[in-house]
């Protein structure tokens, strides 16, 4: 493999960076790269709140979200091995959810691995309402203790329409779920025992689920959430998730330096200096393939959908390598872990907003595995599209439109009769540098073409018109 090359990669990443946080108005993010345990790259951007000159560190807390589902599943392998629980056992030996169809029962490897059958319930975001965290559209509903949650998850028997492993969903309830597994048969709350059994042996010291642990550290971020304003969007300081109801599925706040503790515990098999956490047998568990029905197709990213392991995502083929990631994101702060297992390499990104690019993540993989990170795909379709956006004329001006880009879907603009803008979905979504789309409407749909001339000049075959792109905007380059 060819070696990493420092010097081609930094200027397209940090560049990216800075102009993804300008135009997502990100305060401070975190990036650690490790390879063989030595730091490969580490770069802080920005501040860890508006306010101030506060900059953001390797060491700055941030809110990690379902990164934590993760350590989830380490506490659950760790019950196992010590005979409290097993993993093949249903829940309701355990909690008192009876939800279950064709009397087959949903089991603690369901949860683990998004199999359960049941669809998002929606308690995540009920808590983040409830806390006032971000504009969520959605109903208040009564959270305060645990009878609430489990009514809440209990009166969802008629949305249970499949069978455990038939289907994946997302589902932050069920992790919620494996929270309250682990404090019924160790005897501790989920955080204290997360704390004592993996968070301290590590040496994650700093790492906490308790909002007052964050407002007593001096290297602790503020979260960021998202307003809607009259110019687009505004960011809002709120505190960070702290709610007992999300702790298993995203409740902890970490930063990049004690997250890549993390990730080498992962990558030393589960142990730590001379004690053994958690068998290598059992951690290996997490990185097979659980559920294979993840729906989400990223042709940009990945050639095959990702499958399900234990709180991880699995990436088999990523240009050659096996990627074991997971990403998160509260509404408030977010980020990214993932591992390279043959290539001993750990990349930790954390921000202080609710959602971010994905696109960075894959200028830093192209670069760690000899790859031109200019070539990333989802780059090459941005500048593509570019170039064909713009505004564009029919003959005599006889019709008009504007090709846009929002969102990294081109849209086509016009004003016929009445102003319609309507998104061209390539025939080939695989495909980097389309340029056959089709427009869809209620009645079937549209096949419509650009051709870019030996000229450079660009022009748009748009049902029976052949339309001319007049302008040149360079600042869109």
């Amino acid at each position: 493999m060819t070696m990493f090359d420092l010097a081609r990669f930094k200027p397209v990443y940090e560049r990216e960076v800075v102009k993804s946080m300008r135009d997502g108005s990100v305060p401070g993010m975190s990036v650690l790269i490790t390879r063989n345990g030595e730091t490969l790259y580490e770069r802080n951007f920005g501040s860890r709140e508006w306010v101030g000159t506060k900059p953001a560190t390797s060491d700055t807390l941030y809110g990690i979200a379902s990164m934590t589902k993760s350590m989830t599943c380490v506490a659950i392998l760790m019950l196992h091995e010590q005979g409290k629980l097993n993993i093949d056992d249903p829940i309701s030996k355990y909690i008192p959810v009876k939800l279950q169809k064709d009397n087959i029962p949903i089991t603690i490897h369901n949860l683990m691995s998004h199999s359960s059958g049941l669809p998002n319930l929606g308690s995540y975001g009920v808590s983040i309402r409830n806390e006032d965290l971000t504009p969520f559209k959605g109903q208040n509903i009564p959270m305060g203790n645990w009878d609430d949650f489990y009514f809440y998850v209990n009166d969802a028997q008629d949305w249970l329409l499949h069978n455990p492993g038939e289907k994946f969903y997302y589902n932050n309830d069920g992790f919620t779920m494996l929270s309250q597994i682990i404090a019924k048969v160790s005897h501790m709350s989920y955080e204290d025992f997360l704390s004592e059994n993996l968070l301290k042996p590590i040496g994650m010291n700093r790492s906490t689920f308790y909002r007052e642990d964050l407002e007593s550290d001096e290297n602790a971020s503020k979260g960021y959430s998202s307003q809607p304003a009259k110019d687009g969007m505004k960011r809002e300081p709120k505190p960070h998730l702290s709610s007992k109801f999300n702790s298993g599925a995203g409740g902890l706040n970490s930063s990049t330096a004690e997250m890549t503790k993390y990730l080498l515990f992962h990558l030393n098999n589960g142990k730590v200096g001379d004690k053994q956490l958690v068998s290598p047998e059992l951690l290996a568990k997490m990185y097979e393939p659980h559920n294979q029905h993840v729906p989400t197709e990223n042709f940009l990213l990945f050639s095959n959908p990702p499958a399900y392991g234990y709180g991880l995502s699995i990436v088999d083929d990523y240009h050659g390598y096996k990627l074991i990631r997971h990403g998160g994101a509260s509404g408030v702060a977010g980020g990214i872990i993932i591992l390279i297992p043959e290539l001993d390499i750990t990349y930790t990104h954390l921000y202080n907003v609710g959602w971010f690019t994905m696109h960075l993540t894959h200028i830093a993989l192209y670069s760690l595995l000899g790859m031109d990170p200019t070539e990333v795909p989802y780059l090459k379709r941005r500048a593509h599209y570019r170039t064909l956006q713009g505004e564009y004329v029919g003959y005599m001006k006889n019709i008009q439109g504007k090709v846009s880009l929002k969102s990294g879907l081109l849209y086509f603009e016009t004003e016929i009769v009445e102003k319609s803008s309507v998104p061209l979905i390539p025939v080939n979504p695989k495909e980097t540098e389309p340029l056959t789309f089709y427009m869809y409407s209620p009645y079937g749909r549209l096949t419509v073409s650009f051709t870019i001339q030996a000229d450079g000049s660009v022009t748009f075959d748009y049902e029976r018109n052949l339309m001319k792109k007049v302008d040149y905007r360079p600042e869109l380059e």
